[in-house]
């Protein structure tokens, strides 16, 4: 004859052990020495690590992986994931440099648009500062990791013109035209400041002829034309003075139209 104690008890008996065998089997990885993992089990406590945003232990098993299995679908997936972590962990160069052997190693991914922005915006995020916004001018720091960046979208674009990375890569490029002529502008200032004028002279016309159409196009040509004649050279400063008048009356000539538009409207 049953006990009715045991009737009771059974339901909890059957739920403890379900419980039990769970929990043994998620220990499971845990207790087991890593160099007897398999590369499922590594892949999967990367994962976990990467979507909970823990980007140190992240990398830390994603390089494990790639150390223990090199090739196959999880290495494949582990170096833009590796990447991405490097990235939002603050090691862009590390981030690059997986991105770099991913594109070599696998040359015709169809997540290639992805490896190329990620890369882009890694070199973009190494010369930013929280205080940009609203305090420091990034154009004044060194402009090697900005020019790589620069490269890199234009780069991504000459290959993936129509992916869906296109869009913010034009609009950083922009952005990043324009920090990188005026820096080259400052340079030029500071040549003047000092009255190396052809010096002042050549870099401000390289701001024009590199960047045409950066917000300092203006500046430059009348620092271009004060250089010229400071240095005695009046046929260039009449030239130059031309081509800040034929620019002035193109904007105002666009001014006009686009007020008219919005009149008539």
């Amino acid at each position: 004859m049953t006990s009715p104690h045991y009737k009771t008890l059974k339901p909890f008996l059957i739920t403890f052990f379900i419980a039990l065998i769970l929990g043994l089997s998620g220990c499971s990885t845990l207790d087991k020495d890593e160099s007897k993992w398999s590369v499922e089990e590594f892949y999967a406590e990367a994962k976990d690590y990467f979507d909970n945003k823990q980007w140190e232990s992240a990398i830390k098993y994603y390089e494990k992986l790639k150390a223990y299995f090199p090739y196959g679908k999880y290495a494949e997936q582990s170096y833009l994931e590796l990447a991405y972590a490097y990235y939002k962990y603050g090691e862009p160069e590390s981030a690059q440099r997986e991105l770099d052997e991913f594109i070599r190693i696998y040359p015709k991914h169809k997540a290639l648009p992805y490896a190329y922005y990620l890369k882009a915006i890694s070199a973009d995020s190494i010369n930013k500062s929280w205080f940009d916004s609203w305090l420091t001018d990034p154009a004044n720091r060194d402009m090697e990791s900005t020019l790589d960046a620069y490269k890199a979208y234009i780069n991504l674009l000459n290959r993936f013109p129509t992916s869906k990375y296109a869009a913010p890569s034009r609009k950083r490029i922009i952005v990043l035209r324009n920090r990188l002529a005026r820096h080259e502008y400052q340079v030029a200032q500071y040549f003047y400041n000092r009255q190396a004028y052809l010096a002042a002279a050549n870099r401000a016309k390289q701001v024009i002829e590199v960047y045409p159409r950066s917000m300092v196009n203006f500046n430059a040509l009348e620092l271009m034309r004060d250089s010229y004649i400071a240095l005695g050279m009046e046929k260039n400063a009449r030239d130059t003075q031309k081509v800040i008048d034929f620019n002035l009356h193109k904007l105002e000539e666009s001014d006009q139209r686009r007020r008219a538009k919005k009149e008539s409207s």
